[in-house]
């Protein structure tokens, strides 16, 4: 192995120190050698990281793949995209209180894809709302010619 030194902001290294502390890696050097084989395999398509024990690290330590937008394979509710499918579907059909009873049961609280349902029913529900009284939707107006400025003759 080849010798490098790099010099870091202490903030840095104090982080590293506590988490080589806490047992997520072995030691200062495992993070670095981890770090730099992770960022390169990130990078570089045909590069193979030479960490000893890489894969098993990374999956000690890095979040998992499947925790992608949409893929909540632990979560205790249906998939992400499926709900807002579904979500949409009642709203669609002015069924508002349904789909509040859906997230409502499905969701606790606060959970962040709750809360995008919830927004996007807002969005569904003020679309479907009747315009104020006295007032002609811009789509539904006649068509009329415009006026003309006060100067200008009339067509």
């Amino acid at each position: 192995m080849v010798k490098s030194t790099v010099r870091f902001p202490e903030s840095v290294v104090g982080e590293i120190e506590s988490l080589v502390e806490e047992g997520q890696f072995e030691s200062k050097s495992e993070f670095y050698r981890f770090s730099t084989d992770y960022v390169l395999k990130q990078v570089l398509d045909d590069y193979e990281p030479e960490t000893i024990d890489y894969e098993e690290i990374r999956g000690e330590v890095m979040p998992r793949a499947e925790r992608e937008l949409g893929g909540d394979a632990d979560a205790d509710h249906p998939p992400f995209f499926e709900s807002v499918a579904f979500v949409r579907k009642l709203a669609l059909r002015g069924n508002f209180s349904d789909a509040e009873d859906f997230i409502d049961h499905q969701y606790v609280p606060g959970d962040r894809h709750a809360v995008v349902l919830e927004e996007l029913l807002r969005l569904y529900r003020a679309e479907a709302a009747p315009a104020p009284r006295g007032t002609v939707p811009q789509e539904t107006a006649p068509d009329r010619e415009p006026r003309a400025a006060p100067d200008e003759p009339q067509r």
